[in-house]
């Protein structure tokens, strides 16, 4: 039997390869920011929101990710500052996630009193859709939003670095490890509310893979891809129990049999979409755990 051989790879240092791969993460999404500040204003294309909002989160999960190599104050005051970003631009962006799912689903009704009723429900989206964008408007035009742009821009010029020693590798095998943990973690029937919690460890799971990719190589970009279809599954799950519970609150105070057949009709199908979405989960979670056992051990 030939032996075999281990290597064991050096950790990259803040300072030089590891340092040079956050900032330019970092830049990379501060860019996105900016790039898509325009059309988010405007509102022509739901995208602009969407990359936004993408571009902030991942701004968040690589500060985690990478906290323990940088003054940790100086971190969580900039994560704090884009989750106000982020959930100021994800609060149109759901709801134009959840208008481009309705309008499919009300279109397919043809009963003329069914109908009265859907309109109903889309004003009740447009109305708290027109809000959402109100308060994004006046965010994106605030003091605060300016200060925080000139102080993700500083963050790259001028990094606090705290230690010289910070594995990209290493942190993200920390971070598959959390979630193989909270998948093991989980019920036969989990909660909405835990799978929501296991699909943020996927999120961060990949962030992180993505930040070592470059060290990694193959193994990590095969992680990356199945995470991304995983977090996608549990993202489908998330929008339809978020689907379920403002249709929930639009319709309870619309009196009349349309009203009530509609709302039993789409909540019922929100929740064939989450159990298609659980089924999905079960089935690709296999995949993403070996992917993540070759990539990480």
């Amino acid at each position: 039997m030939v032996p075999v051989r281990l290597v064991q790879r050096s950790p990259a240092r803040v300072g030089s390869e590891a340092l040079a791969r956050i900032v330019a993460s970092l830049r990379e999404q501060i860019d996105a920011i900016r790039g898509h500040a325009g059309g988010a204003r405007r509102g022509t294309d739901p995208e602009d929101v969407h990359e936004m909002r993408t571009a902030a989160r991942r701004l968040r999960a690589i500060l985690r990710a990478v906290r323990s190599g940088f003054d940790r104050a100086w971190v969580e005051a900039l994560r704090s500052e884009l989750d106000w970003l982020g959930s100021t631009l994800g609060a149109v962006r759901d709801l134009d996630v959840l208008r481009e799912h309705l309008r499919d689903e009300l279109a397919a009704l043809e009963d003329s009193t069914r109908r009265s009723a859907s309109l109903q429900l889309s004003e009740c989206l447009d109305v708290e859709h027109s809000r959402a964008r109100a308060k994004l408007l006046a965010a994106l035009d605030s003091p605060r939003y300016r200060e925080l742009l000139r102080r993700l821009d500083e963050a790259v010029r001028q990094p606090r670095v705290a230690t010289a020693d910070l594995s990209l590798p290493r942190i993200a095998a920390r971070q598959f490890k959390k979630l193989r943990k909270a998948v093991k973690a989980l019920p036969a029937e989990p909660s909405n509310a835990e799978l929501h919690a296991v699909r943020i460890e996927v999120k961060r799971a990949r962030y992180a893979a993505e930040l070592a990719a470059e060290e990694v190589g193959r193994p990590a970009a095969r992680f990356v891809d199945k995470a991304k279809k995983v977090q996608d599954i549990l993202g489908e799950h998330q929008d339809a129990v978020m689907a379920e519970s403002r249709i929930r609150a639009w319709l309870r105070g619309i009196r009349s049999r349309s009203a009530t057949w509609l709302r039993d009709h789409l909540i019922k199908r929100q929740r064939a979409r989450r159990q298609e979405a659980r089924k999905a989960f079960w089935k690709r979670w296999p995949r993403l755990k070996r992917r993540g056992r070759k990539a990480w051990t």
